[in-house]
């Protein structure tokens, strides 16, 4: 008994005859006859859609000898053929090359109809490609390729179309979001809360800069000493826009967390001030604002950083909107203050915590109840220096902010007060990416990792890929008569 699996092209046909008796397969149905025949179907297929894909690209060729192309005449020079990536796998096309009479630059029709100009990787596999590589490194993607997809692209492969995206990025990247942001759907009528958040995270830059920290007691060489003096940290910036609806009614949670229902993401690269960040951050909060309704709250959320806080307090984009301190960054400090005042894991410590805790939740003056606790400890008892710094600095932070901590009032109508947003995103679009073992990123190819990720997290992929695909209309060219 046969079957015959045939796949029909414009030429040839390939076939593929499964023998039960004395074929490929073998007498015996195992695993590993499973997995052989899988495999030369699977190349069959690869084969058959080259063949296909090829035959029916070529019969778009132009087969004049003279052309126009945006009012230049070219005139037929040669043959010449290109390999390029496909989803089936490498293939290799042979295009007609056209070239004016007094030479210059060539024009090949066939590359521009399917804008593959400059191009070896079809949109397909870029697609692929760059959105695996948002996710992870070029090493891991290679072989994630190499184990599902019928393409295999080189690790050098995988880092050109990452560069030439991050290329691409610094030109078009605000006209590709203002079409995703135009497109997006957002669940604007069960919005009732719009917040922002920012924060920072440090990532390894393979530029010089100063270290921080102690200074290493071990003995180094100099070659290890000349690696450690061309790199330092410093803060990478993310933000987040969140939409928030009603809070559950079954929320057991004592901060009363609202739904969240939508987040989008911004982040950037190290920078004096954060220019470019508080660009894109305002971008970002002014096409998502001139969407809501106008009775909708709107929230600054954030924790402590003084210099963020001076931003959004002097910007006038953001008058007008309630501002609170993120609450478990609030409980950090008042952890310090307990273990300043009882002693680390004491019962007195925990209880004074939970009590204050609770105060700052229930209690419309929390903070300043907080500060009166803390003064009055400071003025009734002696405390060693460590202790007393550990006060103190509890002490300072609440006076600094207590304007930004009405939890019972946000509570009360529902609102968030807490920044886990914007801590997920710095764990999840940079941490988790860029800071593995050894890893140090020049500035514009850690930008272009940034933007894809956010893009992801965001999940915008689909709609920014379809504006990368509109980006450019094809030019159009004509036979001479």
């Amino acid at each position: 008994m046969k079957t015959e699996i045939i796949v029909e092209q414009h030429s040839p046909k390939v076939n593929l005859i499964l023998d039960c008796q004395t074929g490929i397969v073998g007498k015996d149905l195992s695993a590993d006859e499973a997995e052989k025949t899988t495999q030369l179907i699977k190349q069959a297929t690869q084969e058959a859609g080259r063949e296909a894909f090829k035959m029916w690209l070529l019969q778009f060729e132009c087969h004049t000898d003279v052309l126009v192309h945006e009012g230049k005449t070219y005139r037929f020079k040669m043959i010449a053929e290109k390999e390029f990536l496909t989803e089936f796998g490498h293939l290799t096309l042979p295009r007609r090359v056209f070239q004016q009479d007094n030479g210059g630059p060539t024009f090949v029709p066939l590359d521009t109809a399917w804008d593959m100009v400059g191009e070896f990787a079809t949109r397909e596999v870029r697609e692929c490609v760059l959105y695996m590589s948002a996710l992870m490194t070029p090493a891991e993607t290679q072989t994630c390729l190499q184990k599902t997809a019928a393409f295999h692209p080189s690790r050098t492969a995988i880092q050109n179309l990452v560069t030439e995206m991050g290329e691409r990025l610094e030109q078009c990247e605000d006209i590709w979001l203002d079409e995703v942001r135009r497109c997006e759907e957002l669940p604007l009528e069960e919005t009732q809360v719009f917040t922002i958040s920012l924060d920072g995270v440090n990532i390894r830059l393979n530029t010089p800069g100063k270290k921080k920290g102690r200074p290493t007691e071990r003995p180094k060489d100099a070659d290890a000493m000349s690696r450690d003096s061309a790199s330092c940290y410093k803060n990478v910036m993310v933000g987040v826009c969140s939409l928030y609806g009603k809070v559950p009614e079954n929320k057991d949670s004592p901060t009363r967390t609202p739904e969240r229902l939508y987040g989008s993401c911004v982040a950037r690269m190290p920078e004096d001030q954060a220019a470019a960040f508080k660009q894109k951050l305002e971008k970002e909060v002014e096409a998502m604002v001139s969407r809501l309704p106008e009775d909708v709250t709107k929230i600054v959320l954030m924790d402590g950083g003084r210099n963020l806080w001076g931003y959004v307090d002097s910007h006038p984009k953001y008058e007008g909107y309630e501002k609170i301190l993120d609450f478990h960054h609030t409980l950090e400090h008042l952890s310090q203050g307990a273990e300043g005042l009882f002693g680390k894991g004491t019962q007195e410590s925990q209880a004074w915590y939970r009590k204050m805790e609770g105060l700052l939740l229930e209690r419309e003056e929390g903070a300043v109840c907080v500060i009166r606790s803390l003064e009055y400890y400071l003025l009734s008892y002696e405390y060693k220096e460590t202790s007393r710094g550990l006060i103190q600095s509890c002490l300072t932070f609440f006076c600094n902010n207590k304007h930004r901590m009405e939890y019972k009032r946000f509570r009360d109508n529902g609102w968030p007060i807490g920044s886990g947003p914007v801590e997920g995103a710095c764990k999840n679009i940079v941490k988790l990416r860029m800071c593995r073992s050894g890893m140090r990123w020049s500035l514009r190819g850690g930008q272009t990792i940034l933007t894809l990720r956010s893009i992801v997290k965001s999940n915008r992929w689909e709609l920014f890929w379809n504006a990368y695909k509109q980006q450019n209309k094809l030019p159009v060219f004509t036979h001479s008569p």
